[in-house]
């Protein structure tokens, strides 16, 4: 496997990061205020704040399936939501992950305390904004986290979708930081010797 090399002067910039993520956001809304059958007829709440909500819920991979898209979603609307799909992806294992493992060492109590630390802040903000249960709270933060998302727990209230909103982007950036010593670990178990590697090496050692 040939690894990447960094290009001397250059780093991810967060400011960047938040620059093109809010745009990101911003158009995929548009889009879903404005194409017909993006959103469920009938969805409880205003059209702006779903619009957001399934913005974000795309543009993160979450996808809950509850208020979008409908059963009426054009064709048009299939190709924004496959190319808005891709963008999320390639901006949340791209960037943001980036960014997220060059803060990850200066947290005070290292990736674990803020992931735990970030699940209590989930379970405290849905018991309280949509009556969850405790553990249904903190399922509900791990599928967040994760960008599962079954859609078997959503939120209904307008309030309970802007917080879900913000907090998939901020719960995001901490398993992504997570993931990165996950990665490490089963990378480093999967690795194997490749044949004539030994030789290389004693060969550049020589030269």
């Amino acid at each position: 496997m040939i690894e990447e090399e960094e290009q001397p002067g250059l780093a991810v910039s967060t400011l960047r990061v938040l620059l093109l993520g809010s745009a990101l956001v911003l158009v995929t809304a548009v889009g879903f205020y404005t194409l017909p059958g993006m959103i469920v007829e009938g969805a409880e709440g205003s059209k702006v704040v779903n619009a957001v909500y399934c913005a974000v819920m795309t543009l993160t991979t979450v996808g809950f399936g509850d208020i979008c898209p409908s059963d009426k979603v054009t064709f048009a609307g299939r190709a924004f939501l496959i190319i808005t799909s891709f963008l999320g992806l390639g901006m949340f294992c791209g960037p943001v992950m980036n960014v997220a493992a060059s803060w990850k060492d200066h947290i005070p109590g290292g990736i674990l305390s803020l992931t735990t630390f970030t699940v209590f802040i989930g379970i405290a903000i849905f018991t309280y904004l949509e009556g969850m249960s405790q553990s249904e709270a903190a399922y509900f933060s791990f599928m967040i986290g994760t960008t599962i998302g079954y859609g078997d727990v959503s939120p209904r209230s307008e309030v309970g979708k802007i917080a879900v909103a913000i907090y998939a982007i901020l719960c995001i950036n901490v398993v992504g930081a997570l993931l990165e010593p996950a990665r490490d670990f089963l990378e480093g178990f999967c690795k194997t010797k490749t044949p004539g590697a030994s030789k290389s090496t004693e060969t550049k050692k020589k030269v």
